[in-house]
């Protein structure tokens, strides 16, 4: 029988800093919508890039949720990120700098110009095994 246990901090912490592609949520006029992103764990944020349009309109300066998961070796996990984004393109100071500076993987067309970062307010995850 199957069992679920919840991970703490530090175990959701190493499982954001080991992927590299999550699910960002966000609504648009008011229906949820979830997009598949590539990012970056860094200093407690979550950091991504995009380009003009959807997540660009709607994510900044909003409450987002974001979710990875995984399964392997009988077990699943999935850890649960609910946070505020603001977009940090040409935002000011060594802290924003540092963000833009991170080599964030692309995997879909276009050049990604436009950074948004997600500073957690609440994270949690689940194992079950």
């Amino acid at each position: 029988m199957a069992t679920i246990t919840e991970l703490d901090s530090d175990e959701c912490t190493g499982l954001l800093k080991r992927n590299q592609l999550g699910r960002i949520a966000f609504t648009i006029d008011d229906h949820p919508t979830i997009l598949p992103v590539n990012y970056i764990f860094h200093e407690g944020m979550i950091v991504i890039r995009t380009d003009p349009g959807e997540k660009l309109d709607e994510i900044p300066m909003h409450r987002v949720a974001f979710e990875i998961d995984g399964v392997g070796d009988g077990e699943a996990w999935s850890v649960l990120v609910r946070g505020h984004a603001r977009e940090v393109t040409t935002a000011l100071g060594e802290a924003y700098e540092a963000l833009r500076a991170i080599p964030v993987p692309i995997q879909a067309p276009g050049p990604k110009e436009h950074w948004i970062a997600i500073e957690i307010i609440a994270l949690t995850g689940r194992l079950i095994s």
